[in-house]
């Protein structure tokens, strides 16, 4: 094993304290599991006040969706919400995100746990009974017994809605479910969305849509994993959070060029600087204002180094006024958040890119979502409705932003 991971947990305080293995560390190809809290190095490290985990635990741990889950089967097995260490250990599943996997010990497989889900992949046929799953859990909030089999391929997945992980030729995807509640088809306009980042230059998750039931799910093919001559393998994989030695819960505390500036520090493969402006100003464009620490992601690359992602999870956020604010501040931290394309220029600068270039990369991108996205979502399914629901989250495409109307840069 890599290490050993202690938790104390009370219900009022908690201390996550590591140590990497000793013969761990002496492996040529040793990586640190997290760059920030966790160099690579003897000796016990605690985690910092405020966090449960360390980022690079936490971003392998289950988000909203597969939190639900296992906190509802827990009250259901044991009559109590979930321990952070029963979200780590509750699935020996090689589904979760990224290359990490826990256990009560270093033996595999590991003593049988009080709350424990099966290891098990969904294939295409099942996708019917997880959606009944999703639905149901959406609507009540309890799991029926005869869907439980259907809880391990989403358990170890982040993010809010509901999504698992299928089989498709001996290769994991992962599948993102409409819910009947959704007031548009979520699986749909989010395929559009990549869609429209992969036209403006970007690199994005492999994905198509299927027909599940009576509504659209949205199948992406996992980035964090490799198809070589030893079958599938995984991907270590860290967030923005923990690259930048972040708390999730500090929206609003940290700007994309210190993501750049954290990128350029820790030696994350090329020069993105480009790159994140145009990620920025899609979500811009695409009135995208959840992009969180956790959407984006850095893949452990050769020689121990990190490279950037593919783009996933770029969707318009509903509101009625057309006024918004990203979750990064869009230059450097304390810059402003107002998801213009004048303050999408203004922070150019500070990613590297110069003002001229940023005024055409911004034009650009704008007059090309302002005059296909409508066309590209109906191209994947969006109906009419759906497009009069988000029109408000494209409000700034098709928009020009005239040089001499720039506010200052930071």
């Amino acid at each position: 094993p890599a290490g050993q991971l202690s938790l104390l947990e009370d219900g009022r305080f908690s201390r996550c304290e590591f140590a990497y293995g000793r013969r761990y560390l002496q492996r040529k190809d040793a990586v640190a599991i997290d760059p920030v809290q966790l160099p690579l190095g003897p000796g016990i490290l605690e985690a910092p006040d405020g966090y449960p985990l360390f980022n690079g635990v936490r971003d392998a741990a289950p988000d909203a969706w597969g939190r639900k889950l296992i906190d509802r089967q827990s009250l259901r097995v044991q009559g109590r919400p979930a321990t952070e260490a029963e979200f780590l250990l509750v699935s020996q599943s090689g589904n979760r995100v990224g290359a990490l996997r826990f256990g009560p010990t270093p033996l595999t497989p590991g003593p049988v746990l009080p709350l424990q889900i099966d290891d098990q992949l969904t294939h295409l046929g099942d996708l019917e009974a997880f959606q009944e799953l999703a639905d149901q859990l959406d609507r009540s909030g309890s799991i029926p017994p005869r869907l439980a089999d259907f809880l391990a391929p989403g358990t170890d997945l982040g993010g809010a809605r509901p999504k698992g992980t299928v089989l498709i030729d001996g290769f994991p995807h992962l599948v993102k479910f409409n819910l009947g509640r959704d007031r548009y088809n979520n699986a749909a306009v989010e395929a559009g969305c990549l869609d429209l980042c992969e036209m403006a230059g970007l690199e994005t998750a492999e994905r198509r849509l299927i027909r599940v039931g009576d509504r659209d799910a949205l199948i992406l093919r996992r980035f964090d994993r490799e198809a070589g001559e030893r079958g599938v393998t995984r991907r270590h994989l860290i967030s923005s959070m923990t690259l930048l030695g972040a708390h999730e819960s500090d929206r609003g505390l940290s700007g994309y060029a210190d993501l750049y500036d954290a990128m350029r520090r820790h030696g994350v493969a090329g020069d993105h600087g480009e790159t994140i402006f145009r990620r920025m100003v899609m979500n811009v464009l695409c009135g995208n204002t959840d992009d969180h620490y956790r959407n984006t992601a850095l893949l452990l690359a050769d020689r121990g180094r990190y490279e950037l992602s593919p783009v996933y999870d770029v969707t318009p956020t509903l509101q009625l006024s057309t006024s918004r604010n990203l979750f990064f501040h869009l230059g450097k931290a304390g810059s402003g958040r107002g998801a213009t394309l004048e303050n999408a220029v203004a922070a150019g600068p500070s990613l590297g890119v110069r003002p001229e270039r940023a005024v055409r990369i911004v034009n650009d991108l704008s007059e090309l979502v302002g005059a296909r996205w409508r066309d590209v979502m109906q191209a994947r399914g969006a109906s009419t409705h759906d497009l009069d629901i988000i029109a408000n989250s494209f409000s700034e495409a098709g928009r020009r932003v005239e040089p001499e109307h720039l506010p200052e840069p930071d």
